[in-house]
């Protein structure tokens, strides 16, 4: 059970929830989180808003909920033939780009839920428990095997530290650009989706091939 949220036993009640959640998910894809109130998600779900307060503590307890929701679309994302790269004959570079476009492909079509979960979900970490941890772990093996596949071309020699910036690097550069695009710095704003995405790729080409300093 997602923390912030209370239990729900009956199908009926079950069912009121997911109603909840979805009018949620419609509403974060006009307007941010916090611009949301009970009121309009209970009217949009069509239920009372006693209905939400049975079973969230408060809106933020949805926050959880809808790492819940992102998680398992990433996962079935994950399980696509769209996230499946295609490596055989692909050099480091080559491999590093199909990774970029396809980490940048699933941010956009999940960034409403993500906006909500990047601003809200960070100061009420409490909330997100062991999610957030899973989710890193998960990406830090993605690194770790793009790595091992490419060992002969890697010149970073402590491997684990490599995998782990390389995890951070792309969980976290795509954020401003993918989730806040009429907000970010001037800096990139001249440049195409594409453009922008092959840059970050060889950022990290760059630093996979470039060895420690002694």
């Amino acid at each position: 059970m997602s923390q912030g949220a209370r239990k729900t036993h009956q199908t009926r009640s079950r069912k009121t929830r997911d109603k909840l959640l979805n009018a949620l998910e419609k509403l974060l894809k006009e307007k941010d989180f916090a611009e949301i109130s009970v009121a309009e998600i209970a009217t949009v779900a069509g239920v009372s808003p006693a209905s939400i307060y049975r079973r969230f503590d408060k809106k933020q307890g949805f926050i959880p909920v809808l790492f819940d929701l992102y998680l398992q679309r990433l996962n079935e994302w994950a399980a696509s033939p769209e996230a499946k790269l295609d490596l055989e004959g692909c050099t480091l570079r080559q491999a590093l780009q199909q990774l970029a476009y396809a980490a940048w492909r699933q941010l956009n079509q999940q960034a409403h839920l993500m906006r909500a979960i990047h601003l809200h979900g960070r100061s009420h970490l409490d909330l997100l428990g062991e999610r957030g941890t899973q989710f890193e772990t998960a990406m830090l093996h993605a690194m770790q095997s793009i790595i091992e596949l490419y060992t002969d071309e890697v010149r970073r020699t402590n491997r684990e530290r490599a995998a782990s910036m390389l995890a951070y690097y792309f969980n976290n550069i795509f954020l401003e650009r993918g989730l806040f695009p009429h907000q970010t710095n001037t800096w990139t704003n001249d440049m195409s989706d594409d453009a922008f995405v092959d840059e970050i790729a060889e950022f990290a080409y760059a630093y996979l091939i470039t060895p420690e300093q002694a």
